[in-house]
């Protein structure tokens, strides 16, 4: 290979066949660097990422449903928050994000659970009781999810119900124990590999943060979940 690169230096134009080769060795090469890059788990990655881009788009379905027309959605039993209610033709979300966190069994959906703030989510049990809502976002993405892996999927939307991230992961992303707000963020940062401090499973991840991708993204070292940003305001509350 390097001594045809050479052959090729030599010359003063490529023909098309020539510039073909070169292509494809570039592509080759590539691959394999950004194999080794991704620290040898490239199917676990590829996997989880397509796992997050399922829930994507199954959440943003379910939302666009529960913002246009699920007038039921909104009828609240005594005590419940009303993360979502009906205003002036439509549901509207109270707050700035909704967070979504469900975990899966190959049978289906187990439970899922909502919050505005992604440490008020995760400061829930796994077997805390699913609200009326819940319910009917449960109920509805199930028909959209005929199959699934098993582990936890999370959902971020605005207060337009569009979804912005997605994330899906075998073991169940850090809990919130009461810690400062800038030490619980710091537990969603992204390390090698994709995977979060002292977390062995990786995380996939789907966006349309960024328009130059077609949704799955491959985070550089040092970003955040749910792209947490510094000023975390609206993402986390005391």
């Amino acid at each position: 290979m390097i001594q045809y690169l050479q052959r090729l230096k030599h010359k003063k134009g490529f023909t098309l066949v020539e510039l073909a080769v070169v292509v494809g060795i570039i592509v080759v090469l590539t691959a394999i660097i950004m194999a080794n890059m991704l620290g040898g788990d490239t199917e676990k990655i590829l996997r989880a990422n397509s796992n997050a881009q399922t829930f994507f788009t199954a959440s943003q379905i379910t939302l666009t449903r529960a913002h246009l027309t699920e007038r039921q959605i909104v009828d609240y039993p005594a005590g419940e928050t009303k993360f979502i209610e009906y205003k002036d033709g439509f549901n509207e979300l109270n707050g700035t994000y909704l967070f979504i966190e469900a975990h899966f069994k190959e049978s289906g959906i187990d439970w899922l659970h909502v919050d505005n703030y992604l440490n008020k989510l995760m400061a829930r049990g796994e077997s805390d009781a699913m609200t009326a809502l819940e319910q009917n976002l449960s109920t509805n993405l199930s028909e959209y999810i005929a199959e699934s892996a098993e582990g936890y999927f999370y959902a971020m939307c605005d207060k337009n119900f569009t979804v912005t991230y997605a994330h899906y992961c075998q073991d169940r992303l850090p809990e919130f124990k009461g810690e400062e707000l800038s030490a619980f963020r710091d537990k969603y940062m992204f390390g090698v590999g994709m995977k979060l401090p002292n977390m062995g499973s990786i995380i996939g991840v789907c966006t349309d943060i960024d328009p130059n991708t077609d949704g799955i993204q491959t985070p550089a070292t040092g970003g955040y979940a749910f792209g947490i940003p510094s000023s975390y305001t609206g993402y986390l509350s005391a």
